[in-house]
């Protein structure tokens, strides 16, 4: 790819604050809230103190860890480093000093208080926005096993999001991969944040290209394990599996229409890769696609009316999109010589719903770009941090997670500018599940 072209940065959507007040007195009063809004590049992300807790030790420093990762991700937060706090933290218990915190550039503070009432977890949180004084603008309280304080962390932290956005986070979601590699990888699911890995398939073959049925309940994915690639399915929790599609030749990259009546998939049994249309039980409704090239790789858009998929009917594997239906495909992709593994953002961002893809760079290093279905406007997330390939969206579209050559998988912000490490070793085919039900 020319860097001319591709190498176009950071998607330039900056966060700034705005105040629903016109004086100091009106900051004061209690339901004006500092409500975010996306305006130009360079703007100052709202900066937020999450000192450690005070009660159980143990709960408060994870709290403090699982609170902080999961503000910096949402991509409205800088989380500041605690090494700066110069506050007296015993003394001030849940309360703050507002002089205190100040000084290290805080505009918002979150306090805890965990502590340990049988067999349970009780937790205090608080939020103070210092431009409001020193009485919390929200306080919440949970109690729950004592197993589960990351839980509540992420309950809480996204309680904090919609309080100043209104918008839903992708906090308590799941990631499914493919963990392993060669002809030994099992699909496991853990939390979006790395914790709670565990295995789903377990049948010793190759598993891999995981996706989420929508409710969030299964998996599909395509197994070796009857030594062809057939596509199965099996609870997210795990449990028997059963077969899909077991046609001759490709059964890959099974993917679930947005309401779940349907799925996309390549097959093969007609001699060339093409993408069809099934049945949740497997059986074929439509054939999409009719090319002497090589279709691949679909992706639904939000709506369910298109499907995204990578074709190299025209020399090189590119990015196109046709109609849910099938009909006549949109080239979206006309840079790079190698552009693959598409993923539709669920929801829209500034506006807009893009598709994430990984292309090849003249380096021949694989990056994170997205295009604009409707612009074919291209912008690169990811840039000399190693390889990158097959990212997926959070359920909120404001996060991205990949596979990166610097060993695991990574988690970005929509704009590519927060990342973090949320798994290491071998791992293959991430896909950002929903959002759990109430």
């Amino acid at each position: 790819m020319r860097r001319s072209v591709l190498a176009l940065g950071f998607v330039g959507l900056g966060v700034a604050t705005a105040l629903w007040a016109t004086s100091p007195a009106r900051a004061q009063q209690a339901d004006e809230v500092v409500r975010f809004r996306i305006t130009n590049p360079g703007q100052a992300l709202y900066k937020v103190a999450v000192p450690k807790g005070i009660g159980d030790g143990t709960s408060a420093q994870l709290l403090q860890e699982v609170v902080s990762n999961d503000l910096a991700l949402s991509g409205f937060f800088k989380v500041l480093d605690p090494t700066s706090f110069v506050a007296d933290l015993a003394k001030e218990g849940l309360d703050v000093a507002i002089d205190s915190w100040r000084p290290v550039g805080a505009e918002a503070v979150i306090k805890a208080h965990p502590q340990l009432v049988g067999g349970d977890l009780t937790i205090e949180f608080r939020l103070y926005e210092l431009v409001k004084g020193d009485k919390p603008v929200l306080t919440k309280s949970y109690r729950a096993s004592a197993q589960e304080p990351r839980k509540l962390a992420h309950l809480f932290a996204g309680e904090v999001v919609r309080y100043f956005t209104g918008e839903d986070t992708f906090f308590g979601s799941q990631i499914a991969f493919a963990r392993g590699s060669g002809a030994h990888q099992e699909v496991a699911v853990m939390d979006w944040d790395g914790a709670g890995v565990h295995t789903v398939t377990g049948n010793g073959s190759q598993n891999i290209l995981p996706s989420w049925h929508p409710s969030g309940g299964s998996l599909l994915y395509t197994s070796f394990v009857r030594e062809s690639p057939d596509l199965w399915m099996v609870a997210a929790g795990g449990g028997k599996p059963r077969r899909i599609s077991t046609r001759s030749g490709l059964n890959t990259g099974g993917v679930f229409a947005p309401d779940g009546s349907k799925l996309a998939l390549t097959l093969s049994f007609e001699g060339n890769s093409e993408i069809y249309l099934l049945t949740p039980g497997g059986d074929i409704v439509k054939r999409l696609t009719n090319n002497p090239g090589i279709d691949s790789s679909p992706t639904w858009s939000p709506d369910g009316s298109q499907i995204a998929f990578v074709s190299d009917r025209h020399g090189s594997p590119q990015i196109w999109k046709m109609p849910a239906g099938g009909g006549n495909p949109v080239k979206l992709t006309h840079k790079g010589g190698y552009n693959q593994e598409p993923s539709w953002s669920p929801k829209p961002v500034n506006g807009k719903t893009v598709i994430a893809f990984s292309g090849r760079d003249e380096k021949g290093t694989f990056d994170i770009f997205t295009v604009d279905p409707a612009t074919q406007e291209l912008a690169r997330l990811t840039e000399n941090r190693g390889s990158n390939s097959h990212p997926s969206w959070a359920p909120n579209g404001r996060a991205l997670v990949y596979k990166s050559s610097r060993g695991g998988l990574y988690a970005a912000t929509f704009d590519g500018k927060t990342e973090r490490q949320v798994y290491r070793g071998a791992a293959e085919g991430p896909v950002w599940g929903p959002m759990p039900k109430p």
